[in-house]
């Protein structure tokens, strides 16, 4: 388990490749959007009467990946399946010494997949706390155009409860 903890440690040292592309030099890391999402979904997730620790599990196994891929972003790669193969050996091997491995491989599989409820939900909050934090670096960053994160993170959300979410955000 030792080298299980190190591994996701990695992703407190992952900065978020998009947020140094727009110019920020001092990002968020892996590990921080990850947090927020989880508790974010502990939140909405009562809110909605949904599954909260199950959304939870998923907001924080969903860029598991990233501790041995480092931030993927659209650059990175040719298509969605190439993303998909990259992130799930990255997974596979770093759950590969665990006997319920399968367990945890299949949450990032739900997740990516979004064959839930939960998990639609989950994708989508991952996306609205990419707005969050574009909003946030907005106002840090006057200087800075974070509206390509705004616009392409609200294009991306689906459900009806993360855009009910976002048309409150909105009105602040």
């Amino acid at each position: 388990m030792f080298e299980l903890f190190l591994d996701v440690g990695e992703l407190k040292r992952t900065e978020r490749k998009g947020w140094k592309r727009a110019g920020i030099d001092d990002p968020e890391s892996v590990s921080d959007h990850s947090f927020r999402a989880a508790f974010m979904a502990f939140i909405l997730g009562e809110k909605f009467d949904l599954d909260s620790s199950h959304l939870i599990k998923l907001l924080l196994i969903h860029d598991i990946a990233e501790a041995k891929t480092g931030d993927l972003t659209p650059h990175d790669y040719d298509t969605v399946e190439e993303k998909f193969e990259i992130e799930k050996k990255a997974v596979e091997s770093i759950f590969d010494p665990f006997t319920d491995e399968n367990r945890m491989i299949e949450l990032w599989k739900e997740f990516e997949t979004g064959e839930s409820r939960e998990a639609k939900i989950a994708r989508d909050i991952d996306k609205l706390e990419m707005i969050i934090q574009a909003l946030e670096y907005k106002e840090e960053f006057p200087d800075k155009d974070f509206s390509k994160f705004i616009q392409e993170g609200n294009k991306k959300i689906e459900s009806q409860e993360i855009k009910d979410v976002l048309e409150e955000l909105s009105k602040r």
